[in-house]
């Protein structure tokens, strides 16, 4: 079969070395088109979406929040509002429900302007009294039915201001303002990805994440608003650009998303010229190992197997993890943006950490901050029903372990861990003892039925997975193929309830290597 194989690759080598530049010029010409769609317009379209998104829906709950308390508000006696009490301290709680958790003020004020409840002891400046007929209370007096959202200019750029009139019987008794500073705006909506920039009718710049060498009199320079989707070139340098009209209480913006591209065009002239460079430098010595390389390839034939093997089974991320988190986090962003915002960063960690190009293994101290991403989103999952504890031996910090090898052990325990009560208390042990690393992970739940448990029993004792459990067999399949089959998976369920799943590892305190490490 090698032989074969051998004369079979000899003959393929052979013809297609007489082809490399053709080849390698359409292939890195994929490849750049490739990068340019995902990490410049992708990335930039998913930045500018996110952005219009998040101003949106922060505008539309603030307005409907204004609203609400406006109604509320009106029915009090300002005077009552003023001192300590019981009126003053039920409407400082509502307001502050509001705005507790985020970077968000508010204040109510009189008619003539003067403070009767806030967030904080003074008015900013822009909400002090101005001459009557101008600034945003003569407007909100004028129009005392309708909610306003004007950017004023803060101390760190242009906050959003929402404004209601506040009054009963058809009678203007004040006004109840929410600032959102630009800061809390921005960091909601930013993206790493691009600079945002959000612009009026005016193509006055409002709230902007990006340097500042772009803006002149709080205007873009150059050509970027004449793009809905492009490049710009400004001062020599070049810029991708898109923009998309979105409404902010029934008022229109737009919002552009720039991703600066000079430094990629010169990589990749940079890359063209090292790649044809390659190529003709490659032909004689290509020509010449084909012999050497083919025998060495058929010999290796095995040993890319089991390592192609081994990457398939850890690039099988669940699913249904992901979907649910991301459903999770579309609720979130609604009902609590603070939670959504570090459910969104714990699932990037994760994320990030599982695609990481730093080989297969990661020492334990590495792979349990990974984990504890994990279980907080779990935690935002399921809130105070998922108890979850950890007995981590410090000495076992330093050993290197299979990466993610955890995650389907603690899926496992929650999807079954769940008692009569509908809680899930789970216990993870890891310890190192006698040279050997072990690990428990146990669940107080109402256990598996013992056909269940029979049928996962013989799955992680064969070869081949034809069933739709994948969790717990991938993990068995990893061990063993880096550490042999005396090494895996251990599942009971004991007579007080709950299930316990053991796994045992070699206390190495060294990487293993493998081909692609």
């Amino acid at each position: 079969m090698h032989q074969y194989f051998e004369s079979r690759l000899h003959r393929a080598l052979a013809w297609y070395a007489l082809v490399p530049v053709l080849v390698m010029t359409l292939l890195g010409a994929l490849l750049m088109l490739g990068s340019w769609q995902h990490y410049v317009v992708g990335a930039n379209d998913a930045a500018r979406g996110l952005a219009a998104e998040i101003f949106r829906d922060v505008a539309s709950e603030f307005a409907a929040r204004a609203e609400d308390e406006g109604a509320f508000l009106g029915r009090e006696d300002f005077s009552q509002l003023r001192h300590p009490g019981g009126k003053r301290s039920e409407a400082y709680t509502r307001l502050y429900h509001d705005t507790g958790h985020r970077a968000v003020d508010f204040y109510l004020v009189d008619r003539q302007g003067r403070l009767v409840l806030g967030s904080r002891e003074v008015l900013p400046d822009y909400l002090l009294p101005v001459e009557e007929g101008w600034g945003i209370q003569s407007r909100l007096l004028h129009e005392p039915k309708v909610t306003r959202q004007e950017f004023l200019p803060g101390e760190k750029g242009q906050d959003l201001i929402c404004g209601r009139a506040v009054g009963d019987g058809g009678e203007v008794k004040g006004f109840l303002f929410y600032v959102l500073p630009a800061p809390y705006l921005m960091q909601l909506a930013g993206d790493s990805r691009a600079d945002i920039a959000l612009v009026d009718g005016l193509d006055n710049v409002r709230l902007w994440q990006g340097p500042e060498a772009l803006l002149d009199f709080r205007k873009l320079k150059g050509d970027f608003l004449q793009e809905e989707r492009g490049l710009v070139t400004l001062e020599k340098e070049v810029y991708y650009v898109t923009g998309q009209q979105t409404d902010l209480a029934g008022v229109p913006y737009r919002v552009y998303a720039i991703s600066r591209v000079s430094d990629l065009f010169t990589r990749y002239a940079i890359g063209a010229g090292a790649l044809l460079l390659a190529v003709l430098l490659m032909i004689p010595l290509l020509l010449r190992s084909i012999a050497r390389e083919s025998r060495l390839t058929a010999q290796a034939v095995d040993d890319q197997t089991a390592i192609a093997q081994l990457k398939e089974l850890e690039s099988q991320f669940n699913p249904h993890f992901l979907f649910n988190t991301l459903e999770n986090i579309k609720f979130m962003v609604r009902l609590d943006p603070g939670a959504a915002t570090e459910m969104i960063m714990a699932l990037s960690a994760l994320l990030r950490y599982s695609i990481s190009s730093g080989g297969r293994q990661a020492e334990l101290r590495e792979d349990l901050k990974y984990l504890e991403s994990y279980m907080k989103i779990q935690k935002y999952r399921f809130g105070s029903r998922l108890d979850f504890a950890s007995d981590i031996d410090a000495r076992a910090l330093g050993v290197y372990i299979p990466k993610l090898l955890f995650q389907p052990l603690l899926e496992n325990a929650i999807k079954y861990g769940e008692d009569e009560k509908g809680q899930m208390r789970i216990e993870f042990r890891v310890a190192l003892q006698e040279g050997c690393l072990h690990i428990l992970v146990k669940d107080r739940g109402r256990g598996m039925e013992p056909g269940k448990l029979q049928e996962l029993e013989e799955l992680l004792a064969s070869g081949d997975n034809n069933t739709g459990h994948r969790g717990l067999f991938n993990v068995q399949r990893r061990v063993q193929l880096l550490y042999g089959e005396e090494y895996g998976l251990k599942i009971a369920c004991p007579a007080e309830g709950g299930t316990e799943i053991s796994l045992e590892l070699p206390g190495n305190l060294q990487r293993i290597e493998t081909a692609d490490n």
